[in-house]
């Protein structure tokens, strides 16, 4: 089965997500098989790190995933409702047997929940996990009223 069928076997739509999610890969790999391997990973050479979103009164902290990258290697930007990361990896050289962490770069533009003050934010790197603080430009703090 040539790449035309599996177009017309999937669809447009599940062959852009499979092609920019390492997730979506793997359960696709178990649906289709060898049809996969001659699907290319992304149209820009970009994969797209999973991240989790987590939200308080006060902050949103993003977590984002780049295994075997280097904290230099990073490129974090920050506006008023956006985060955007972009990481080059660095792979170890040798024949690859098997290959699911993403490719040679990683890309990633997330909105955010809540307007954000771009200038106090605070971002560690540690065991391949980027961590981003963003405070809230507008905290919301439930004001306690006394009843008479």
């Amino acid at each position: 089965m040539d790449r035309d069928d599996a177009d017309r076997m999937i669809g447009r739509a599940v062959m852009d997500l499979m092609k920019r999610s390492v997730h979506a890969r793997k359960i696709l790999k178990k649906m289709l098989g060898d049809v996969l391997d001659s699907v290319p990973e992304t149209d820009e050479g970009y994969d797209y790190p999973a991240i989790d979103l987590i939200g308080s009164p006060e902050e949103i902290v993003i977590l984002v995933d780049l295994p075997g990258t280097e904290k230099e290697k990073i490129d974090l930007g920050v506006t008023e409702d956006a985060l955007f990361v972009e990481a080059k990896l660095i792979r170890p050289e040798g024949e690859y047997l098997r290959r699911e962490r993403f490719q040679d770069r990683a890309k990633r533009t997330i909105k955010l929940p809540a307007e954000v003050k771009p200038e106090l934010v605070k971002a560690s790197y540690a065991n391949g996990v980027l961590e981003v603080r963003v405070p809230k430009l507008i905290v919301v703090k439930p004001q306690t009223v006394t009843i008479e």
